[in-house]
């Protein structure tokens, strides 16, 4: 039997889905990880507006507070502390990261949720929360000796954002579509989006030569060093990609251009 991801309500302490609300456009789960040489960080975006933004907020006020109509700061408090045993608890019993098929060498290490502060207030007032949370993780060695292929169990149909260290190259992506894969200084990114299983197999090698195949459905490469030198090496008239601040940081502390922002 395949491995299931909990779902993302049930892993968030059973929140809209608690009260048989479908997953719709009020609401988006985005899932940013980087990939280091010895330790990963998994970034989630959780994002509620319109009608399941007022769930939401009568879910921590009904469900977890004193049901009065109004959420307060210790309310929002409490299910910050539910949300990340519930993540906890999730990883524990059900690994989402595997090297070759195996996740004996990685080890889940820290847990940092930061809840919006958009709920404060009336429960019937409209709005929206953008909640984030980031999940560490440690290799027992380093990526290369480790495997060459590496697996994750996300949010089937959820967007994905995937950064692997300098001099580590894709060579094949399964369960990924709409792909596109973004080389900058010898740092490889891919972006898509997780198919209906939610498993996603990602293969790397150390400066390896891209393998591109339809079967892999690996999107457009783009070499931001190739178009430097199509153009005369004017590297002055391009930037990296934009990228939310929070992974661009991450990024460059693996690098070692800026310090590490969380403690």
């Amino acid at each position: 039997m395949k491995p299931v991801r909990i779902n993302l309500m049930i892993a968030t302490a059973i929140t809209i889905i608690f009260i048989s609300i479908p997953v719709n456009a009020d609401f988006n789960w985005e899932n940013n990880i980087t990939v280091g040489t010895h330790e990963m960080s998994w970034e989630y975006t959780e994002q509620y507006t319109g009608e399941n933004f007022l769930f939401y907020k009568n879910y921590i006020d009904s469900d977890v507070g004193n049901d009065d109509s109004y959420v307060s700061a210790w309310e929002l408090f409490k299910v910050d502390s539910i949300k990340r045993k519930a993540f906890h608890d999730s990883i524990i019993n059900n690994m989402d990261v595997k090297i070759n098929g195996s996740a004996s060498a990685v080890h889940l290490q820290e847990i940092d949720s930061f809840l919006s502060e958009g709920v404060l207030g009336k429960v019937y007032e409209h709005g929206e929360a953008t909640n984030h949370y980031k999940i560490m993780y440690s290799f027992d060695g380093s990526l290369t000796e480790l495997g060459t292929n590496i697996w994750f169990l996300v949010e089937p149909e959820s967007n994905m954002r995937v950064t692997f260290p300098a001099g580590i190259d894709i060579t094949f992506t399964e369960g990924i579509g709409n792909t596109t894969t973004t080389v900058y200084n010898s740092t490889t990114m891919l972006i898509g989006t997780a198919g209906f299983e939610g498993e996603v197999t990602i293969g790397y090698g150390e400066n390896a030569t891209w393998i591109l195949s339809a079967s892999e459905q690996i999107g457009e490469v783009t070499s931001i060093q190739d178009v430097k030198a199509e153009e005369g090496g004017k590297e002055d008239e391009l930037s990296e990609p934009q990228e939310p601040y929070d992974l661009i940081d991450e990024m460059l502390r693996k690098l070692g251009i800026r310090p590490k922002r969380y403690s």
